[in-house]
């Protein structure tokens, strides 16, 4: 029986050794997978890191851009309100040569028309609106040749 004793104690000795090397590699596998997921997440991280300083520059370029878009915006206000004067000019100027020469031409009706139309369209008032109704009812005469009275009053000596 010694030697039976003897061989089971070899062979549970053999057993709990094995048993260890196997517990002592999936430990170290564990290890090994916690570094892995470790260094997994510090790359994300990482990447987050990155991705929020593009974005940071990115809002920095958006909010330039937003700046620059209300100067635009501004100026261009400034600029439809300086049209919308000029063409309130243009429309008065034509009236009164229409008007006192009680006629006008189907080419100068339809310039008429359009320089009202982008007058209208800047938020003119009702004072171009009554100028228009007033070269509507002129007569549309094409067989009279046409003289633009400030050109004459420049050529006789009269507009200096």
């Amino acid at each position: 029986m010694d030697t039976l004793t003897e061989i089971i104690s070899a062979c549970g000795s053999a057993i709990v050794a094995g048993r260890f090397g196997v517990v002592m590699w999936h430990l170290n596998r564990q290890d090994k997978d916690r570094e892995e997921k470790a260094k997994q997440t510090q790359r994300q991280l990482d990447q987050v890191l990155a991705n929020t300083e593009k974005l940071k520059a990115h809002d920095d370029v958006i909010m330039n851009l937003s700046e620059a878009l209300k100067e635009v915006m501004t100026a261009t206000d400034q600029n439809s309100e300086g049209v919308k004067a000029l063409m309130r000019y243009l429309l008065q100027r034509y009236h009164a040569t229409y008007m006192i020469r009680g006629f006008i031409t189907s080419h100068e009706k339809q310039e008429y028309l359009e320089a009202y139309e982008v007058y209208r369209s800047k938020g003119g008032n009702g004072t171009g609106e009554s100028w228009k109704r007033e070269v509507d009812t002129l007569p549309v005469r094409d067989d009279v040749p046409v003289v633009n009275p400030y050109i004459e009053l420049l050529k006789n000596g009269k507009g200096e």
